[in-house]
């Protein structure tokens, strides 16, 4: 259990809402650094990610902060999660990137590279991937 007791609310793209306590939350540095500027406010609207990818990442944060500590429950958990069709694992890696929480992404673009079976690197897609939605996104944010 996380020693913070203090709870946000993550409002997706598509308007759904979503109660988290702060310490699962600041696995997301753009999240982090909002709260260490006092820009964030209880409820945080996250844009450009649905409800369904936010509730996923929501579960690797919660997961990650619970079970830090067991290294092989947490393996076991990053192989079920990263179970998914190729669509979806790009909206979690895009989200996991504009969110900026490193081992997911890594998790993410690494399962991705591996999976298109091409000479690019985990590195090269989240760069290429993040450098669009930073062009497209940095106008969404309040």
């Amino acid at each position: 259990m996380s020693l913070s007791s203090r709870k946000l609310v993550l409002k997706s793209s598509d308007g759904e809402l979503f109660e988290i306590e702060e310490a699962e939350a600041q696995q997301s540095l753009l999240i982090k650094h909002m709260m260490e500027d006092d820009c964030a406010e209880t409820c945080i609207s996250i844009p450009n990610v649905t409800g369904d990818i936010l509730s996923r990442i929501i579960v690797y944060c919660r997961k990650h902060v619970n079970t830090a500590a067991d290294y092989d429950a947490l393996r076991s958990f990053d192989n079920e999660f990263i179970n998914v069709d190729e669509a979806t694992l790009f909206h979690l890696a895009t989200a996991a990137s504009f969110l900026d929480i490193k081992n997911l992404s890594d998790l993410l673009w690494g399962t991705l590279a591996d999976r298109r079976n091409k000479r690019r690197t985990a590195r090269e897609l989240r760069r290429r991937v993040t450098e669009t939605t930073q062009t497209s996104s940095s106008d969404c944010l309040p």
